[in-house]
């Protein structure tokens, strides 16, 4: 197995800092004909992770990089502490944190001495690296964010080191493509805002939307959703819009045709009482909703979609 580049500084204390070699330590570097390889493919050249890997408990961690790296870098911390350094801006890593350091800036990032770090990694590259920053709201002046299910990252992180024990064939070489494509779908999923105060605004949002989904039956109105946040109507549907990039009226619509569809496929209720079922007395209303946003009518729908023999 490659090895990365193994960086030892010895501090006025001698502590030993090192880039890697810790005990129990995942590692591995993507060959570089493969990634070669990768640059012709349709797919492939679009994302694709070049290294990866997981340290636990990496006391003494320490990477400096005076001209950067010539490819993008994710670091998940999952326990403890650490810091990051992009150009002369600082940036503290906690648990649930995720840094984006991109390609070719200087960087350096050092493990916490009392609390070291546990954290997982990967560089990548790619036509689409770009844009998945920027969905992310990810830039070199905002590079840090914040996810609310670190396991579930974990997990999407497994999925995409198990296709590096496949002997790099064309399929698993796909794999690797689309699941960490995947990887950077879920950290969206579960991204949340770094500050605490940002972090309130979106738990009241997610009570709202909690709500919508416990009351597909019911009726709510802009006021109803404003309330449980504890906001007025109009700065609610400003902070939904602004983190959701819908309008919360919109989104309440969405979440029942969604269910609709199901309903329509999985079984044979009368489209009538699938409306009614959904607050809709009107069953054309309904279905004038349905088509504005499925492109046909429910029955339509049923006809190409149904799962029932």
């Amino acid at each position: 197995m490659a090895k990365l580049e193994n960086i030892t500084i010895l501090k006025k204390t001698d502590e030993r800092r090192i880039a890697e070699g810790f005990p129990g330590q995942r590692l591995v570097i993507v060959p570089p004909s493969i990634v070669r390889n990768t640059r012709n493919l349709p797919v492939m050249r679009n994302i694709f992770p070049t290294h990866l890997g997981m340290f636990q408990n990496a006391k003494g961690h320490y990477v400096h990089r005076p001209e950067g790296a010539s490819e993008h870098i994710l670091i998940g911390c999952i326990a403890g502490s650490g810091v990051c350094h992009i150009r002369s801006q600082q940036w503290t890593l906690k648990p649930g944190n995720l840094i984006f350091l991109p390609k070719d800036i200087e960087h350096k990032y050092i493990s916490d001495a009392e609390n070291p770090w546990s954290i997982f990694w990967i560089h990548f590259i790619g036509d689409d690296a770009p844009h998945h920053l920027k969905y992310l709201d990810i830039s070199e002046k905002q590079p840090l964010t914040n996810v609310s299910n670190i396991g579930g990252l974990i997990d999407a992180f497994e999925d995409i080191f198990q296709h590096t024990e496949s002997g790099y064939t064309d399929t698993a070489q796909l794999c690797l493509s689309t699941s960490f494509s995947r990887f950077l779908g879920i950290c969206r999923l579960y991204q949340r805002a770094v500050k605490a105060n940002q972090q309130r605004i979106e738990d009241r949002i997610l009570e709202s939307v909690r709500v919508m989904r416990e009351s597909l039956h019911r009726t709510l109105s802009l006021s109803d959703l404003a309330s449980i946040a504890g906001w007025s109507p109009t700065y609610y549907c400003a902070m939904f819009k602004k983190q959701l990039s819908i309008s919360p009226m919109e989104f309440f619509t969405r979440l029942k045709i969604h269910h609709a569809c199901n309903q329509l496929k999985m079984t044979n209720e009368p489209v009538s009482n699938i409306a009614a079922s959904l607050g809709y007395e009107d069953s054309f209303y309904f279905s004038k909703l349905f088509r504005g946003r499925q492109g046909v009518s429910p029955r339509e729908y049923r006809k190409r979609h149904s799962l029932l023999v």
